[in-house]
């Protein structure tokens, strides 16, 4: 009797699973192609964002410092969730460097380029909610422009990122001569 009553059970375990995967197999394909690949590749920045918490937990500051600059999510985000979860994203990893920076200047931060890096990551923020309303309909000559605009936007970042992760990296080698 016992035996038939976890056969059971088992199987509409398995059942509610199965059901469970084909629903989820579903809503995968009714998501466009490009979606799916623009998820798998951000899935790649965040797995880099864990990597470098993996790094600071062993106290590799520097191969952690190049893993968090990797981590962070330029391209132009085609869906408005994925804008929301890149913007938290990088809210995450500023987060993470204010804490090294914090831990290597004894409870102080003085970063000149953060502020600049979190402006940009800002209108970054403002101009993917454009492109999203431009997308809608507007002329295909302001699409371009906001396309311009992120793209612009991609390679100031991308050197305010590099002059902060230097900065952090600068007051690491200053720490170890005090």
């Amino acid at each position: 009797m016992l035996n038939a009553l976890l056969a059971t059970i088992l199987v509409f375990a398995s059942v509610g699973l199965m059901l469970y995967l084909i629903g989820l197999l579903f809503n995968a394909a009714s998501l466009p192609l490009g979606t799916l690949l623009e998820r798998q590749r951000f899935a790649r920045y965040v797995a880099r964002a864990r990597r470098c918490d993996a790094l600071l937990q062993q106290g590799q500051v520097e191969p952690a410092l190049r893993e968090l600059r990797a981590a962070f999510y330029l391209a132009v985000v085609s869906n408005r969730p994925l804008a929301s979860a890149v913007a938290n994203h990088h809210t995450a990893l500023l987060s993470r460097l204010i804490a090294i920076t914090s831990e290597l200047q004894g409870g102080t931060v003085r970063l000149l380029s953060l502020a600049k890096t979190d402006r940009l990551l800002t209108e970054r923020s403002e101009l993917q909610r454009r492109y999203f309303a431009v997308r809608q309909g507007a002329p295909r000559e302001r699409l371009r422009e906001i396309q311009a605009q992120l793209q612009t936007n991609s390679r100031d970042l991308d050197a305010a990122l590099q002059q902060l992760i230097a900065e952090v990296s600068g007051t690491r080698q200053a720490a170890r001569y005090h």
